[in-house]
């Protein structure tokens, strides 16, 4: 027997204890370093970069975040997916913070004393956190479970707020949850990182809606008031030429005036804007009679004369045209009479989304009566103008008087013929910089006098907001009488009031005017925090149930049949050569 068998024992438990300890010095030198990867398309295991710098920002978390999480216990496998996708966030949440995130899962129905159960449950419900009961089939009867997807939030060793993952009273047997936890997982991020955002917030900053011009009222902007509540502090403000009335305000929001504004008031918005003010134009330039289309199916768009176009907005770099896009890429409007009831309506443009953090990713933003604006004084060096909105490239523009006619619909517009950006019309562009005051050399005479107010000429570095239509931040509001009292719902911006759906029955538009609307807020105020996590979006691949039916007995037999054809050839193969090698000897 050669030397060389004789060693091959000894050589391979030298070779194993070799690789082997290759492996641990590998672990223990790698323990040293950190690294994720996150190979999906839609990084949906991957955290926003504004998240990360909000959760290593020690300034901002300079206490214990941490998290009573109660959806846990004997939960349904979508259920359970949503409650393993939440401990996966906070997870990645943890590798940024460190233990300034903590987090801890309670089973509300957990111990076997019931009325110590009861209890809680009624501790979580007191600090806002909904119920939601699955209906459950076993052995043929029907059972109702009660799950809290919520959590509470303690900061500084007080419970300051709640998350609510999803709102849904009851969930019976034979519905699908599929949907609805893909959807709850997409806002795992924004729902977590919005709540860090809160409880750490200090010194919340003031957005005013501007009154006094038959602006929106609180109803109308109801929506976007709702999305702004939790993270500043929202008022109301009437100027009537009172020159400190917007001394406590951080951001002003003139929403759809429809009369002419003072020049005392013009002042006052002015000198907020020099002294580093934001404000938010949202301006019709044209003004439509919709009760007069309703009832004739005819009415026309007239300049509103507010009395700030032509000199204010003009003069510190955005051109309000007196024009009306018109757009193949539209939203619905509902036609009495007509055949087809709802229709596409070129006057609602679905404007598109250029690629700045206010806007990317974000769903179409819906228009109604949307007129153009234009960015001027180009070489204004102190001024950045930026296009944020602009229409589609089957667009065109009716000048005022703009006639608007229900027999558009039957009759398709010549929409742009040349070039698709020749037909791009801006509708909403973000001004950033050193503005110009518009009163330069023509200060009003009641003005020029008085002694408590420092007048300027040249602004610190502000921005700006300037979108031509005001319909884009109004939600529909629903009434109904009640006890004598009328009761208003405000309708989400997102939501297609009109139920238009495609042939999956889901709904034909979701909109992203709200979200254009607190990004912009956000944007302008520096806090960058959730602009990017609204606008992530994970893509849920859903399979084609039509191919599906079409093919699952295909795939039925395939997943069985193959498996046990491939052992049987196996078998085959096996004792195929067992008789040749056994036939040789």
């Amino acid at each position: 027997m050669s030397d060389s068998k004789v060693n091959s024992p000894k050589r391979d438990v030298i070779n194993y204890i070799g690789v082997f300890a290759i492996i641990i010095l590998a672990n223990y030198i790698l323990s040293f370093f950190s690294g994720r990867f996150d190979l999906t398309e839609d990084k949906r295991h991957s955290l926003s970069e504004n998240t990360i710098a909000l959760l290593q920002d020690d300034d901002r978390i300079d206490d214990r975040v941490f998290l009573k999480i109660y959806l846990e216990g004997d939960l349904p496998a979508d259920i359970m997916k949503i409650r393993n996708a939440l401990e996966e966030k906070l997870e990645e949440f943890i590798v940024y913070a460190g233990d300034k995130i903590q987090y801890e899962f309670i089973d509300p129905n957990g111990e076997d004393d019931p009325a110590y159960n009861l209890e809680v449950q009624k501790n979580i419900y007191s600090e806002g956190i909904s119920p939601c009961d699955i209906q459950i089939i076993k052995s043929g009867q029907a059972e109702i479970r009660t799950i809290w997807p919520g959590a509470l939030i303690e900061y500084k060793g007080k419970t300051v707020d709640q998350i609510q993952f999803f709102n849904k009273r009851i969930i019976y047997a034979k519905e699908d949850i599929r949907g609805l936890a893909d959807r709850t997982i997409n806002n795992l991020e924004y729902k977590l990182i919005s709540a860090v955002r809160r409880v750490t917030a200090t010194g919340k900053k003031t957005v005013a809606f501007l009154q006094g011009q038959d602006e929106l009222d609180e109803w109308q902007t109801a929506d976007v008031r709702s999305g702004l509540n939790r993270y500043y502090l929202v008022d109301d403000v009437e100027i009537n030429g009172q020159l400190n009335a917007l001394d406590e305000v951080d951001a002003l929001v003139i929403a759809q005036p429809k009369k002419a504004f003072t020049e005392h008031d013009k002042f006052v918005i002015d000198q907020f804007i020099m002294n580093g003010g934001k404000v938010l134009w949202f301006v019709d330039p044209l003004d439509v009679n919709r009760d007069s289309l309703y009832r004739t199916g005819e009415t026309f768009g007239i300049s509103a004369n507010l009395n700030i176009e032509k000199d204010m907005i003009y003069k510190y770099g955005a051109r309000l045209n007196a024009n009306m896009i018109i757009d193949k890429d539209c939203g619905p409007i509902y036609i009495p009479g007509h055949p087809l009831g709802i229709v596409d309506w070129y006057f609602y443009p679905l404007a598109q989304r250029s690629d700045h953090p206010i806007t990317k990713n974000i769903d179409p933003i819906k228009g109604e009566y949307t007129s153009s604006v234009e960015a001027v004084n180009i070489e204004d060096r102190d001024v950045t103008k930026t296009v944020l909105l602009h229409s589609s490239g089957n667009s065109q523009i009716f000048k005022t008087p703009a006639r608007v006619n229900y027999g558009i619909v039957d009759v398709e517009p010549n929409f742009n013929k040349g070039e698709p950006e020749d037909a791009e019309f801006p509708i909403a562009i973000m001004l950033e910089g050193k503005f110009t005051s518009a009163f330069e050399n023509r200060m009003p005479d009641a003005l020029l006098n008085t002694p408590d107010f420092v007048t300027k000429y040249k602004s610190d570095s502000t921005k700006m907001l300037v979108v031509s239509d005001g319909d884009i931040i109004r939600n529909e509001v629903d009434s109904k009488v009640q006890d004598g009292q009328t009761l208003f719902k405000a309708i989400p911006l997102a939501a297609d009031v009109f139920g238009v759906t495609n042939p999956n029955n889901t709904p034909k538009y979701v909109y992203g005017n709200k979200d254009f609307v607190l990004n912009s807020i956000d944007f302008m105020l520096d806090d960058f925090s959730l602009i990017d996590v609204r606008a992530k979006t994970i893509t849920m691949r859903v399979l084609d149930v039509q191919k599906i039916n079409d093919s699952k007995t295909f795939w039925k037999v395939l997943n069985i049949g193959l498996p046990l054809l491939l052992v049987l050839c196996l078998a085959i193969f096996q004792l195929v050569m067992r008789r040749a090698k056994y036939a040789k000897d």
